[in-house]
């Protein structure tokens, strides 16, 4: 099971919704896929239209083994882990357990043989939720929107990132996909050309338009390939899709405990 952290430190770039139809494309292509919601806010969780429930990730970062308990159907072909209300407070909670990094990736190996990807919608924080996604992870995938701000923020993701591979996870890869991009504009154009020439090779081709279209799709329920099957959001999340699988093959998908202290790390560099 190869899995991607879906992670940025600023809001409002496209986390959810990348991590949604991203996961929607994979299935697309017969790959069977989990989403799971690291947010609070549930905001993930709300998208896919699982309201009620009984277990959640809350339930499952305390008690990693009963992970196949919080698995739940969800649109387009997917499952999730949805999160709760609860959710805070045991991040919190977490400070107090060994190896709090490693809830997680503990809980994912029960079900490595019943997925071939799982996605993380992280909160766009620092904490317990981000270094349990990454020291997951086999990609922490980082949506930038076309905009300047967002760009300044990947300097922070490439922090992260690395102190996460001097602690728990020295395999984890860094990747960007432009989200919220108007080809139209030269501002979006000119956001797009200095990431790809301060990445050299770590930005996706494939760039995912601004459409109205993708932000009606999460009030309906419904993936962007549900919800307009004909529409850009649904090509350009499909060719992302058959962009990242191309790059993984080949790739190991074995996660290793190391004995790091992300958190420490991770608080130092926040300092």
């Amino acid at each position: 099971m190869m899995i991607y952290a879906v992670t940025s430190q600023k809001g409002g770039v496209g986390k959810t919704t990348t991590t949604v139809n991203l996961g929607a494309g994979l299935v697309s292509q017969g790959k069977r896929v989990l989403i799971i919601d690291l947010d609070p806010q549930g905001s993930l969780s709300a998208s896919v239209g699982v309201h009620l429930i009984r277990t959640s990730l809350s339930d499952v970062l305390l008690n990693p083994e009963w992970i196949k308990n919080a698995i739940y159907p969800c649109s387009g072909g997917m499952s999730v882990i949805p999160a709760s209300a609860s959710l805070a407070n045991v991040l919190l909670e977490l400070s107090d357990m060994e190896a709090p990094a490693w809830r997680l990736a503990q809980a994912l190996r029960y079900v490595s043989n019943l997925y071939d990807y799982a996605l993380i919608d992280c909160p766009p924080s620092l904490g317990h939720a981000t270094t349990n996604a990454l020291t997951a992870a086999n990609v922490a995938l980082v949506p930038l929107q076309c905009e300047f701000l967002s760009l300044r923020g990947l300097a922070d993701v490439q922090e992260i990132s690395r102190a996460i591979q001097d602690t728990t996870n020295p395999d984890l890869r860094l990747r960007v996909v432009a989200t919220m991009y108007d080809k139209r504009t030269i501002h979006a154009n000119d956001v797009l050309r200095e990431a790809r020439l301060a990445l050299p090779g770590l930005v996706y081709e494939t760039v995912i338009p601004r459409t109205i279209r993708l932000a009606e799709a999460p009030a309906m329920g419904k993936t962007i390939l549900e919800y307009a099957p004909d529409s850009n959001g649904t090509y350009a999340y499909c060719a992302l899709a058959t962009e990242i699988m191309e790059e993984d093959k080949g790739y190991g998908t074995t996660r290793r405990y190391t004995g790091g202290d992300a958190q420490s790390t991770l608080t130092r560099k926040a300092a």
